[in-house]
């Protein structure tokens, strides 16, 4: 598992999410997603990827 860290676009807090398919190959480079803060669905903006708690850069590639 990959962890990402996203930021809602409502509360503007940052949270971390585990998944197993990379986030950067999102058309819009955003996820609609519970907030664990706003406690509801809202659209979180995709910051960076975290492995091995070393940040890597996002992914730029437009293919």
């Amino acid at each position: 598992m990959t962890k990402w860290l996203l930021r809602c676009t409502k509360c503007n807090n940052t949270w971390f999410l585990e998944v197993s398919f990379d986030l950067t190959k999102l058309a819009e480079k955003r996820l609609y997603h519970y907030c664990p803060y706003c406690e509801k669905n809202t659209f979180h903006e995709v910051l960076e990827r975290i492995e091995d708690e070393k940040v890597v850069a996002p992914n730029t590639d437009s293919k």
